[in-house]
């Protein structure tokens, strides 16, 4: 297990503006979780993730992020005391898990924040339909990459005249560990 003891937890609310109804709350531990990062970017599709510095942004649903340093866990966004302890806990679980699993596991060290909103623009069919829901593809690529939507919200995609964008936008997207946010 690479993360068993965790030695500090303190639970804050925002310096900039503690009028704020979430908390953040950082973790700290004498073990050096930086070798599960390649792994953990790899299969929960990190945001952001500096290999130089050791460093990965994991941006979840509802406005949470939790981030990753080599003896520290960043929760930002957490509704209550309870649901920054389940984050908690998640996280461990998770970084331990799959770093038991490493050896099955290609390790990913490009990001999501790597995904240009032109580049997705690029490869949707640029109609501005509004079938996705969005005014624009532009807003709709935009969407995309912060993985608030998933492809088939373009039910153009979906035609057979746009499989070749489709296939590519699915490439270009896989190439950075995309993924929806709701995503398992």
């Amino acid at each position: 297990m690479l993360l068993e003891k965790i030695d500090n937890f303190d639970i804050f609310r925002p310096k900039m503006d503690s009028s704020k109804e979430v908390l953040h709350a950082i973790a700290t531990f004498q073990a050096d979780i930086s070798p599960s990062f390649p792994y953990v970017n790899a299969e929960l599709g990190g945001w952001d993730y500096d290999q130089t510095n050791q460093v990965l942004l994991l941006k979840l649903s509802n406005g949470k992020w939790i981030t990753l340093h080599p003896q520290k866990i960043a929760i930002r966004g957490a509704k209550d005391i309870e649901e920054c302890h389940a984050l908690l806990e998640w996280i461990k679980g998770q970084i331990n898990d799959i770093y038991g699993r490493r050896d099955q596991i290609a390790p990913r060290y490009m990001s999501q924040a790597g995904l240009k909103v032109i580049e997705i623009l690029k490869l949707t069919p640029m109609s501005n339909c509004k079938l996705c829901g969005y005014a624009t593809c532009m807003a709709y690529a935009a969407a995309l990459r912060e993985g608030e939507i998933s492809l088939n919200d373009c039910p153009p995609l979906a035609e057979e005249r746009y499989r070749e964008k489709r296939e590519k936008l699915q490439a270009y997207l896989e190439t950075f560990g995309w993924r929806t946010l709701d995503a398992e």
